[in-house]
């Protein structure tokens, strides 16, 4: 049979599993960075994103440099207009081409000859459920682009038996650049060719690690520049150095166990930290002890297989800077460069069944592969939109003040401003120190119940006494509930800070 015929069927598989995400429209974080960037919608130049965080549009560096994520939205808008369409047509190209790459890399590392193995390793990447989070939400472009790269580097460099020409060298550069400036998890793919090459014992090529390195010094300087340093703790989640060295290790066990069993499905994993010796985390650490020293017994017996649980761990890596990362820690999305390496061994354990047990190794990968395909396909339908999407999570988390926050943003959009109310009073009840939930629902309680908003504005300034717009939040509160006298105070609280918000106040009573 032609290898292009299983490729095809690969992506032909691909797409069918994810075609109904393609009326799906845009989900949170899209409204944001696609509505409401400058750089997107053309006001700003494309080049202008590689001097800026993802968030800077919103008045704040944040922790993410990802320009090449925003060009690629830029085009798109400046082609085809505020459309989800487009981006979601991407987002299932691009996983279908990533399906079809890691075919192409496991027919190389399997044994040229082999079309079964590769292919049920393949089959498996494109049907995981664990990956409708990252094709369906536009805004996990960045996961979804960041494995294309990696893919194709990898099984380039695999077919050059790690030893590639110059012109070679200068691709696989490029691509490493590509991947940084997509994603930071991209810093990854240059120790993923340094243990494919040690496992293989093939090549000797110091160019490509050269000017990989080269790639990388690039990057720090662009995201340096951009971002004021190399990152900032999101400020989400306080953790002592014990706490966090345990609470990244169960992280760790969750996302491996995760692949192996990707039910349920949830949009926001509630993240409550380890602080103390558990049952959990003494089953992590022996889960994690046993995948490295069966990575490490496999690595002269099978290389491949030990480069598979390399691939796991390494892309994984960047997922566990619990301080570095948002609010929702243990995120599915995360997993999508991962499971590159976790289909890897799926095509091996497959192929270790042999002639005499092929017909339940099909029967079993055909079980397989139909129920991930329908719970995929299914799963689709709740990235609809942002009601669809909350609805389904509060059910499976109903103690997220971030959700329920969301939720809030979504009743006012449709002008249901009581279940708007409701949603906000849950958030702040759920997660009190968070100031966000204290001002957005002092805001709902401004048309409902001013001494309530002042009572929450209160909240706010107590939580942020140095912002100049929690005191002018608070101002508005106190005239909207008859008080000028407390109203002009807050507001000369706020000029005091930040002489710009004198503008934006609403003229003052005279005394």
């Amino acid at each position: 049979m032609p290898a292009w015929i299983p490729a095809l069927s690969l992506g032909i598989l691909a797409i069918a599993v994810y075609g109904n995400s393609l009326s799906n429209g845009f989900i949170t974080d899209d409204q944001f960075q696609i509505l409401n960037n400058p750089v997107v919608t053309g006001t700003q130049s494309l080049a202008s994103a590689f001097g800026k965080g993802v968030w800077a549009f919103l008045g704040y560096r944040g922790n993410y440099y990802r320009p090449l994520q925003f060009v690629i939205y830029g085009l798109l808008h400046r082609t085809f207009g505020p459309a989800p369409l487009p981006l979601h047509l991407l987002m299932v190209v691009l996983h279908a081409l990533n399906t079809v790459l890691l075919y192409r890399l496991a027919r190389r590392l399997f044994g040229a000859g082999l079309l079964a193995a590769p292919w049920i390793a393949a089959a498996i990447f494109a049907v995981h459920p664990i990956h409708t989070e990252a094709v369906n939400w536009i805004a996990a472009l960045p996961d979804v682009l960041v494995t294309t790269f990696a893919l194709a580097g990898l099984s380039a460099f695999a077919a050059q038996e790690c030893a590639p020409n110059a012109w070679e060298v200068a691709v696989h550069v490029g691509l490493y650049l590509a991947a940084l400036l997509t994603k930071e998890t991209g810093v990854m793919m240059l120790p993923l060719y340094a243990v494919y090459q040690w496992l293989t014992s093939r090549g000797r090529n110091a160019g490509v690690y050269a000017g990989m390195a080269a790639s990388l010094a690039v990057y720090l300087v662009l995201r340096i520049h951009s971002l004021g340093g190399l990152g900032h703790p999101q400020g989400f989640h306080q953790l002592t150095p014990m706490q966090f060295a345990m609470s990244a290790a169960v992280l760790a066990a969750h996302y491996f166990a995760a692949l192996i069993w990707p039910f349920p499905l949830n949009f926001f994993h509630i993240f409550r930290p380890t602080t103390g010796i558990s049952g959990e985390l003494a089953l992590a650490l022996l889960a994690l002890a046993l995948v490295g020293w069966m990575a490490w017994h496999l690595r002269t017996r099978q290389p491949v297989a030990a480069f598979g649980i390399f691939w796991i761990a390494a892309a994984i890596a960047p997922a566990l800077n619990i301080p570095g990362v948002g609010q929702n820690v243990f995120t599915e999305r995360y997993l999508y460069l991962p499971s590159a390496g976790f289909a890897l061994l799926i095509g091996l354990i497959w192929m270790s069944f042999g002639p005499a047990r092929l017909t339940w190794a099909w029967v079993a990968a055909c079980a397989v592969l139909l129920l991930f395909s329908a719970e995929s396909v299914a799963r689709n339908f709740a990235w609809k939109d942002d009601f669809t999407l909350l609805q389904v999570t509060l059910r499976q988390s109903p103690e997220s003040g971030y959700l329920h926050n969301l939720m809030a943003g979504v009743w006012v959009h449709r002008d249901e401003y009581r279940k708007a109310l409701e949603e906000a009073e849950l958030a702040a009840q759920y997660e009190p120190r968070a100031p966000i939930y204290r001002k957005n629902l002092g805001n709902i309680l401004l048309g409902f119940d001013p001494a309530g908003a002042v009572r929450e504005f209160k909240a706010f300034v107590a939580l942020q006494p140095d912002l100049a717009e929690s005191h002018l939040d608070l101002g508005l509160a106190y005239r909207a509930a008859g008080d000028n006298t407390d109203s002009a105070e807050e507001f000369r609280k706020a000029f005091a800070i930040d002489p710009r918000y004198r503008q934006a106040a609403p003229a003052q009573p005279v005394h």
